[in-house]
């Protein structure tokens, strides 16, 4: 089950329209590497990019000779420093604003889905669904991008719980776009960097074996972030469906799971996991329902 799972993850991410949460680091032109720098002028809003990524999903869709997998060069996303709360408290010191950009890397993260599904389930069901010959071409086509670290992190359905541990509840911002309210949390890297780390320790230091994962979740990440220069923001785009768990209340009840282990208060930690999990517990079945 768990195999068919990853390999639905995989496919989906390839060739089809779940719902996405996704984690994205923005940084300034200057520290995009030669890869993308040429596509600055042309950068979207987050806003604008989504529809683009959608409209190209479901041309891919609708054409099933299509290569099923994205293309290796899209339109980079992007923001003013200024969307983040925290960023404008920065700027205020006297610093003028600027923007920074996202490029998705849609292809070369479909790709490592492909690989992980392949290594965990031990023979090439993937290949059922993409073609090898479509993954080895492919493959060619972000080799240029080796060096280059993945820009963001994706999840179906529902938002890993270390994720919020880079955000508090003054990090969230609303715009709209076409009558549609847009969610976001979006900070500067070196705060959330230091969140993340501080609670990685505090949950290691916990201890448990319940704990154990979330630990190396926490870890993973604050390394993560830590290819990126503090001029970047981390930004956690909720999508639609997201809309009746606003406002999220998800990174306050991390914060207080957090200050509770640090005070050895382990019941009430658990107490602050559960609502969470509970929250977020309808959207996470959608992902096993039939």
């Amino acid at each position: 089950m768990a195999q068919l799972l990853q390999v639905g993850r995989t496919f989906r991410s390839a060739t089809g329209i779940p719902h996405q949460f996704a984690l994205r680091v923005y940084v300034p032109a200057e520290e995009l590497d030669a890869v993308y720098a040429p596509l600055v002028p042309r950068a979207l809003s987050p806003e604008e990019a989504g529809v683009n990524e959608l409209t190209e999903q479901l041309a891919r869709l609708a054409e099933p000779g299509q290569d099923p997998l994205p293309p290796a060069v899209e339109p980079l996303w992007t923001l003013p420093f200024s969307a983040a709360p925290r960023g404008r408290d920065m700027l205020a010191a006297g610093v003028g604003d600027f923007p920074v950009y996202h490029p998705p890397q849609r292809l070369r993260r479909s790709l490592r889905l492909v690989a992980l599904a392949e290594e965990e389930g031990g023979q090439p069901l993937p290949n059922l669904l993409i073609p090898e010959d479509a993954v080895r071409a492919a493959g060619e086509r972000v080799s240029r991008e080796h060096f280059v670290p993945v820009h963001a992190r994706q999840s179906a359905f529902t938002v890993p719980m270390a994720w919020f541990s880079l955000f508090t509840a003054q990090d969230h911002t609303e715009s709209f776009h076409h009558g549609n309210r847009v969610h976001r949390c979006a900070v500067p890297v070196d705060l959330a960097t230091r969140r993340v780390v501080r609670a990685a320790q505090v949950v290691e230091d916990a201890g448990g074996e319940d704990l154990e994962d979330l630990a190396e979740d926490l870890t993973h990440l604050g390394r993560w972030l830590g290819a990126f220069s503090a001029n970047s923001l981390v930004v956690l785009h909720y999508g639609s469906l997201a809309d009746p768990f606003q406002p999220d209340e998800s990174p306050q009840d991390f914060s207080d799971a957090v200050e509770l282990l640090a005070t050895q208060d382990a019941h009430g930690a658990a107490v602050a996991f559960r609502r969470l999990m509970h929250r977020w517990l309808r959207l996470a079945h959608l992902e096993s329902a039939s």
